[in-house]
């Protein structure tokens, strides 16, 4: 979507809107209650988390958090339990018109008693990751592949799973006392891969960096700062992963070179290409890993060398709230000069309500420019 398409869909912007459900009550629409601010932090390989800031709820009589009339109070801090199902909408208009960006778990519950002020509430959680990283898990899968370990994470936590196969088969999947979030990360780094919650469904799979550009935000017109970074400090222009070989007992070497990397603009060069020609000899990161086929060798040296060249070009920039935007997706930024015009990945995102109005802040990176 264009600039003008997205202004035609939000009403130019003109009123900032949202809801903020928890165990089904909207806050202000239900309740009554003054809710100073809302933000949500969307990451990739990390749990969402939001927070609600509720003022003006601190009963001076009673000394007690409450909501709505005295013979038909409802106590805040039963209200906001730990575990109470919560659900954000964010956007413009009318409530019907909002876009749900989080649906989660309360986990965090804080306050502060001041002279002269009265205490405001901040009622803090995650999304359905966060139950991944609770307890440790010793478990383990025959002849199967990485995508079916992680389907059956998924399950454990009731979450439906989406994306691909991924390869090869392996032997033997095997965590010992992790929990399945940190055993998600190894899966995720050792295949290349993204994961993250929308809802009740864990996406594991490659990111959508191939993708066109959902939105384009030209600089002064939607995006209002960006401040991107080009590094060559981590690039490496190949990658060799050594191991052995679980038939023979003889060492493998996995390799994968510049020219490899995803996401990549046509006519842009890479991270890694850019550092073969900065530097007189092409730089080879040699390392060992508990691979025992040439096929797993090939694709961790590939994962790695992906890994690398993603962080080549970073940004963080600050647009008009948009709740369309969210990580795994593509973005354009217009009128930044050639270098900088161009589709980005975003890796996260920070949606923000206050009485200040909406603004949503991205973390973008490129493997190319």
């Amino acid at each position: 979507m264009d600039v003008e398409t997205l202004e035609q869909k939000h009403g130019d912007y003109f009123v900032p809107a949202f809801v903020a459900k928890v165990g089904g009550d909207d806050l202000v629409r239900d309740l009554f209650l003054t809710v100073a601010s809302v933000s949500v932090d969307l990451k990739e390989k990390a749990a969402g988390r939001f927070t609600i800031q509720v003022t003006n709820a601190f009963d001076w009589e009673d000394r007690e958090f409450v909501a709505g009339a005295r013979e038909e109070r409802i106590e805040l801090l039963d209200l906001f339990r730990f575990g109470a199902t919560v659900e954000i909408k964010l956007g413009y208009g009318e409530p019907a018109r909002l876009e749900t960006v989080i649906e989660g778990t309360v986990s965090e519950l804080s306050t502060g008693f001041n002279a002269g002020s009265a205490p405001a509430l901040e009622i803090s959680g995650y999304d359905a990751l966060f139950a991944l990283s609770i307890g440790k898990v010793t478990d383990y899968l025959e002849n199967a592949r990485d995508s079916a370990y992680v389907a059956r994470i998924a399950s454990r936590h009731g979450l439906s799973f989406d994306g691909p196969d991924t390869t090869p088969e392996k032997p033997r999947i095997e965590q010992n006392e992790e929990t399945d979030l940190a055993f998600l990360e190894k899966l995720a780094e050792r295949n290349s891969a993204t994961f993250y919650v929308t809802g009740r469904t864990l996406y594991f799979g490659p990111r959508h960096q191939d993708a066109k550009a959902e939105i384009a935000l030209p600089w002064g017109g939607g995006l209002t700062a960006f401040s991107p970074e080009i590094n060559l400090a981590n690039q490496i222009a190949a990658v060799e992963v050594v191991g052995t070989s679980a038939t023979t007992g003889e060492q493998i070497v996995g390799r994968a070179e510049q020219g490899a990397e995803e996401g990549r603009d046509a006519g842009d060069e890479s991270g890694p290409e850019r550092l073969a020609q900065a530097l007189s000899a092409a730089p080879v990161l040699r390392v060992r890993s508990g691979v025992h086929t040439q096929e797993e060798a090939d694709a961790r040296a590939l994962a790695i060398l992906r890994e690398r060249a993603q962080k080549f070009l970073t940004g963080s920039a600050d647009c008009i709230g948009l709740p369309e935007l969210r990580p795994d997706m593509n973005v354009a930024f217009e009128g930044l000069g050639k270098g900088f015009s161009k589709t980005y990945w975003i890796s996260s995102v920070v949606h923000d309500m206050s009485g200040s109005g909406f603004k949503t802040t991205l973390n973008v990176e490129e493997p190319s420019i």
